[in-house]
């Protein structure tokens, strides 16, 4: 095959891709060009469209990246990352369908309107829109400097990583920016498609490389006999108390029962962030949500996490070559039409996410920040104009990181999910405890993010940065920094709701409020049901993700410890990890239509009435806001200056 055949088929596809992106562009723009259309799509997504992509973008491609790399090198020792189908889309299941019925109330798209709304609290706002800028710098960054790298080595080097990286941008920018939601909405399904596509392509050669289910598991239990391997197929303790990584805790003796149910509650804090939130209330109806969260996150894409990476995975544990980069490698060599394919079904997963965390990154600087506390006379037509401004800068500054500053893109990246967790308890506050007050939903998830930091690369980089050190590292105990977070958040929480005010909601909070307790008496979920759903998901909990994982290690084992036999033909751990999907995907069931928590509910929403207030000029203020916000970022950045020369090494 000559060079010029070996070469053509991927940049032939991805040149189509990118067309087509802007064919759909300018299709969103032309059907709707207002604020509404470009913020939300005129809350007029199909509930079946809001399922897929909602479904396509939970985690999809980066548990195929990282997931893959990680049992490729740690072995079964992290199932819980074979579990996220199960453990994302149950915070859906609690939050998305009562917060669809606010943002109808109020008709509103975003979970920063629902803040601002409800607790009136412009620091959850601000909060919110971090979460999104995390995820659109760092989570995703690091997404796309993947894919770059990737596309540099198939293509021999000839298009260099940074080329990659600007083309990707430009992608999205001119996707994103032109048509706002209703382009995502439009490429959000066949993205989606063409990424399950893609796991499913790879996941069959490594099959047919490996020699077939039955061989693959033969060589993985002649590995699993080599002396020092056993720990590659089990979970060795409950947890390790060490200092954590980086302070005497080892990579290999981090993955605990307790790190692995502590990252759960991380891999949680996606459908909790702005991004999901934002798909969800751009639906026309909330009527597709269990549909969505049961069958096609839990069930079909769950399927192919637990199943198809799964074996992706354990390819790249007993064959070196199959794992991902140089298996992609192989595939070109072989076929660069095939490559092509899968390559371009693993940028349009990549590009999903990425693009609709600029889209709500961007939205959020603008119209959540910037325009109600800085200049509130902007327009229509001049907020869109400038997200999209700030789109393309965010695309710019995220191609900066990936490609001048990983170390700095890392640390970004790993602080987007555990954050994002810590916007559990004020949306439980909205949407189920109004005992929550506002002083505890933005105290607690103030010390959440702080916990979260201290136990994050980024937190410790900074304080050594001004010369100064922790006494512990990155997860200490084997516990995940969402968890270090979320007690610290939890505990705030109780006892700021125990000393304050709890009548102190605003008129549109109390109008939520009573929304939502009519809608509740609608429900025929009783008592007894409701203690056997929750008792049912402490079990679930406890056994696939929890101390129980302890169990999997040997259930499926017999015969001497130098000739084991997997009962079932495949590790142990793997096979606990099957029986625990199957059983979470009953439990999401379970509560999305036997609880109601998801399930259709044909109720009409009237709108919410406003009270007529006398608008006031507030330039004069804002101009002062901004003026203060300058003043106060020169200052800061002054002394962080001064501090590093005065106490750094």
């Amino acid at each position: 095959m000559s060079v010029a055949t070996h070469m053509i088929w991927l940049p032939l596809l991805v040149l189509a891709y990118g067309l087509m992106i802007l064919y759909w562009a300018r299709i969103a723009v032309n059907e709707g060009g207002t604020q509404d259309g470009f913020f939300s799509a005129g809350h007029a997504l199909p509930a079946w469209v809001g399922a897929l992509m909602l479904a396509g973008a939970s985690l999809f491609i980066w548990l195929l990246f990282v997931g893959t790399e990680q049992i490729a090198q740690s072995g079964f020792s992290l199932p819980v990352l074979l579990l996220a189908g199960v453990i994302v889309p149950l915070p859906g299941v609690i939050f998305f369908k009562r917060s669809w019925f606010i943002a109808e109330r109020m008709r509103i798209s975003s979970q920063a309107d629902i803040f601002r709304l409800y607790y009136q609290s412009p620091l959850l706002v601000c909060f919110s829109v971090v979460v999104a800028l995390l995820f659109a710098l760092g989570f995703c960054g690091l997404q796309v400097r993947f894919l770059a790298h990737l596309a540099e080595a198939l293509t021999d080097g000839t298009v260099s990583q940074l080329g990659a990286s600007v083309f990707f941008s430009a992608i999205l920018v001119a996707g994103v920016g032109i048509g706002g939601m209703r382009s995502i909405g439009y490429l959000g399904v066949l993205q989606t498609v063409l990424a399950s596509l893609a796991v499913i392509l790879l996941a069959g050669f490594s099959l047919v490389y490996v020699g077939g289910f039955e061989a693959l598991n033969a060589k993985l239990l002649a590995y699993s006999l080599i002396e020092g391997n056993g720990h590659f197929f089990e979970v060795g303790k409950v947890i390790d108390f060490t200092a954590g990584l980086g302070r005497g805790g080892s990579v290999a003796g981090s993955q605990t029962s307790l790190a692995n149910l502590s990252l759960a509650f991380a891999l949680m804090g996606f459908q909790a962030s702005p991004l999901a939130f934002k798909l969800i209330l751009s639906t026309r109806s909330a009527n597709g949500l269990a549909t969505g969260q049961t069958w096609v996150t839990a069930g079909f894409i769950g399927l192919l996490v637990v199943f198809a990476i799964g074996l992706i995975g354990a390819s790249g544990l007993v064959e070196t070559d199959l794992q991902l980069l140089p298996m992609s490698r192989d595939i070109m060599a072989q076929s660069p039409w095939f490559a092509a394919v899968i390559f371009l079904g693993l940028l349009a997963g990549v590009q999903l996410i990425a693009g609709l965390s600029l889209f709500v990154a961007a939205e959020g600087l603008i119209r959540h920040v910037y325009k109600p506390y800085f200049h509130s006379r902007l327009t229509k037509r001049e907020t869109v104009m400038l997200t999209r401004v700030a789109i393309a800068i965010l695309a710019v500054l995220a191609m900066i990181l990936q490609n001048i500053a990983p170390v700095t893109l890392s640390a970004l990246a790993a602080l987007a999910l555990p954050l994002s967790f810590q916007l559990f308890t004020p949306l439980l506050g909205v949407v189920w405890f109004g005992w929550i007050t506002r002083q505890a939903a933005v105290v607690g998830a103030a010390f959440g993010a702080f916990g979260v930091i201290l136990t994050e690369p980024f937190g410790y980089q900074i304080l050594s940065f001004f010369g100064l050190e922790l006494p512990w590292g990155r997860w200490p105990w084997t516990i995940h920094s969402a968890l270090w977070g979320m007690v610290l958040n939890v505990t705030a929480v109780l006892i700021i709701s125990a000393i304050t005010n709890r009548d102190t909601l605003g008129r549109e909070a109390r109008d939520v409020r009573a929304m939502l307790a009519g809608l509740a008496g609608n429900g025929r979920s009783n008592r007894a049901l409701k203690s056997a759903a929750w008792s049912l998901t402490l079990i679930w909990f406890f056994l696939s993700v929890g101390p129980g994982l302890i169990f999997g290690n040997k259930a499926f084992v017999a015969g001497a410890p130098d000739q084991p036999v997997w009962l079932l033909g495949m590790p142990s751990l793997w096979a606990w990890t099957l029986g625990s999907w199957i059983c979470g995907v009953g439990l999401v069931w379970f509560l999305a239509y036997k609880l109601e928590m998801a399930s259709p509910l044909k109720v009409t929403i009237a709108a919410y009435e406003p009270v007529e207030r006398l608008r006031q000029d507030q330039s004069d203020r804002e101009a002062e806001r901004l003026r203060a916000l300058i003043i106060a970022g020169a200052i800061a950045f002054g002394l962080a200056v001064l501090t590093a020369f005065s106490f750094g090494s």
